[in-house]
């Protein structure tokens, strides 16, 4: 039995780490009125984020800084609920996620919101979702994850790829280096200094228009829409097909697809 002492010593040392490994913290003002609450949790470069909202934007900024800022606007609901916001982190993680009240019954009510602004670690990768509200993402160096439902959608001075898709809202990107997908079906998809660096760009909506610039028109484009025109410029290009509602191309450089897709609304590429 001599073995006993020395294995539940292990067990409780394990237990202990695993504790000080996961931290957790709840942000939930006690006052049923407007506020702004802030913390800060430490977070290595290339960690993971994943941000998690229903009522209220968020908006994420890159620095120079292996911490993650929080900030949220509190505003309660018609009978004087908070937003809980818990922010847990973890080995290389961190999730900061809005927990809403849940409400059943008849007659008016309007729910609780937490606007939420971070800044991040610029070397992260994120997953960032909202119901109701626009997201931002400025500035990061991972792969990115951008999902809202009612709401426009923001990205500037990524390096890396991106997949970004809403319901009632636009896209607009500037300076996205990493390959791209894009989804949404109420809205417009914009973007300037586009790249793709050969992963491939795919963007995909159904009531707007599509116009993207590219750093350089490299692979094979397949451009279809259903009411409107298509506008591209050919130089350079080869294999050239057009017809009324759809155009193919392959321009030398890359082997990688522009795949265009809207029904009502005009595709322009330059």
């Amino acid at each position: 039995m001599a073995f006993v002492r020395p294995l539940a010593a292990a067990f409780a040392a394990a237990i202990i780490c695993a504790s000080l490994a996961a931290q957790t913290q709840v942000i939930q003002p006690a006052k049923a009125e407007k506020t702004t609450e802030t913390r800060t949790v430490a977070l290595a470069s290339g960690s993971t984020l994943k941000v998690k909202n229903v009522n209220g934007f968020v908006h994420v900024e890159a620095w120079d800084r292996e911490e993650v800022q929080f900030t949220g606007e509190f505003k309660p609901s018609s009978k004087d609920e908070q937003v809980k916001v818990v922010l847990e982190s973890g080995n290389h993680a961190l999730e900061i996620r809005g927990e809403y009240p849940k409400h059943n019954g008849w007659g008016f009510y309007q729910g609780p919101q937490c606007q939420m602004t971070l800044k991040v670690p610029r070397r992260v990768l994120p997953t960032v979702e909202t119901v109701n509200g626009e997201v931002t993402l400025s500035g990061t160096q991972g792969k990115a994850v951008v999902n809202t439902v009612n709401g426009s959608i923001r990205v500037t001075s990524l390096d890396e790829s991106l997949k970004a898709e809403t319901v009632n809202g636009g896209i607009h990107l500037d300076k996205v280096k990493g390959s791209l997908t894009l989804q949404t079906v109420n809205g417009a998809i914009k973007g300037s200094a586009l790249d793709g660096q050969g992963q491939g760009i795919k963007a995909e909506t159904v009531n707007g228009s599509i116009h993207l610039q590219l750093g350089g028109m490299k692979g094979r484009l397949k451009a279809t829409t259903v009411n409107g025109g298509i506008s591209f410029n050919a130089k350079g290009a080869e294999q050239v097909e057009v017809k009324k509602h759809r155009v193919t191309a392959v321009f030398p450089g890359s082997d990688q697809g522009i795949d265009l897709d809207t029904v009502n609304g005009a595709i322009t590429l330059e």
